[in-house]
């Protein structure tokens, strides 16, 4: 089950909560493990600030998210 919070802002912001591991960092794919379950985001000129216990920001353009099934 998928409990974490995730907040899109147009196309070029994604604020996650609890991120657990940030699992590959590109300017096109970032891979994030929340919780148990894996969520890709793709894109373009991507980037993450903000590694806290408590979230992770992404910004860039976002063009697709993908939980679980979609890995």
């Amino acid at each position: 089950m998928f409990l974490d919070r995730m907040e899109l802002c147009g196309n070029s912001d994604l604020y996650i909560d609890r991120c657990r591991r940030l699992l590959e960092c590109s300017d096109m794919l970032m891979l994030l493990e929340l919780g148990g379950s894996r969520v890709a985001v793709w894109g373009h000129g991507l980037s993450a600030s903000d590694y806290s216990s408590g979230g992770l920001h992404i910004s860039g353009e976002i063009r697709a998210i993908e939980f679980d099934g979609g890995l």
